[in-house]
């Protein structure tokens, strides 16, 4: 059990590193009409298979504002929208997010890599991007992983999210707008691109490597489906012979991350697309 004193100087930690966050404040008035529609547009223009457009962002940052604007003290709870509507929940939340990380990108000039920017007591690896930049959301200030972790993947219990969660990253399935009806069929589809894409799952010398998301989050994929381990998971979005290499490994999935890629996703060209490094990391443990 822990002591009176402990306890507090936890509480003391946790109150100083709140302190520190930033919150955000987005340079637009609140529109008087959901600029959503508008928004969705210009993020078709700038979002590639190959990366963010990053220069034409900046020439569009203005419907970027006006829709954060929005999302401030709009939503779910300021709306009072029915439990029913849960895809128009979860695309908002899906869409607010990615917005997020687009603005505190360029906020922070585009930086090599969303880890290296640090805000604060807030100076590990990513810290200060997600944990320390805090955007009002639906009248709440949330940090950028409070938003993904919490607000919706852990409280919708469905491991297709994570596809969906952009974070800047070259790791990140590829930006895009979701739209409120049909989500699931949408983020089926792109589940499957993405496993079958050299981002998801890459050819290696003596197999296959994943992207680092499916081993660092390995348990929410099994969890939250009836699939015994990852390797079962992603054979249902697989196809050709990645598929067949990820259904001889169900049971005893000896999968591996490929290496990290955490350099910020700018579009590197109309034609190109990046290509991440095969080494293989940490394996997913196998089942007893």
């Amino acid at each position: 059990m822990q002591s009176p004193r402990s306890v507090l100087v936890f509480l003391w930690f946790v109150a100083l590193l709140a302190g520190c966050a930033d919150r955000v404040e987005i340079d637009s008035a609140i529109p008087d009409r959901d600029p959503s529609k508008a928004w969705s547009t210009d993020l078709k223009k700038i979002a590639t298979k190959g990366g963010v457009r990053f220069a034409e962002l900046k020439n569009t940052q203005k419907g970027l504002n006006r829709f954060l604007a929005w999302a401030s003290e709009h939503g779910q709870h300021s709306d009072t929208w029915k439990e029913s509507k849960e895809d128009k929940r979860l695309a908002y939340l899906l869409n607010v997010h990615n917005a997020a990380v687009l603005h505190n990108l360029l906020r922070h000039d585009i930086p090599d890599s969303p880890d290296n920017v640090d805000v604060g007591l807030y100076q590990w690896d990513g810290a200060g991007f997600f944990w320390g930049s805090k955007y009002k959301v639906d009248g709440e200030w949330s940090a950028l992983r409070h938003i993904s972790f919490h607000d919706t993947v852990s409280r919708y219990q469905e491991p297709l999210l994570w596809v969906a969660l952009y974070d800047g990253t070259r790791d990140s399935a590829p930006l895009r707008w979701w739209k409120r009806k049909n989500l699931q069929a949408q983020l089926k589809a792109a589940m499957r691109n993405f496993v079958n894409s050299d981002r998801g799952l890459v050819e290696t010398a003596d197999g296959w490597a994943a992207n680092p998301l499916f081993i660092d989050r390995a348990d929410d994929f099994t969890f939250w489906s009836d699939a015994g381990d990852v390797c079962e998971w992603m054979a249902g979005y697989a196809k050709g012979k990645r598929k067949a290499w990820l259904k001889e490994q169900t049971g005893h999935c000896s999968l591996t991350a490929r290496a990290p890629d955490r350099s910020t996703d700018v579009a590197l060209g109309k034609a190109t697309v990046h290509v991440p490094e095969v080494t293989p990391t940490t394996p997913v443990a196998p089942e007893d």
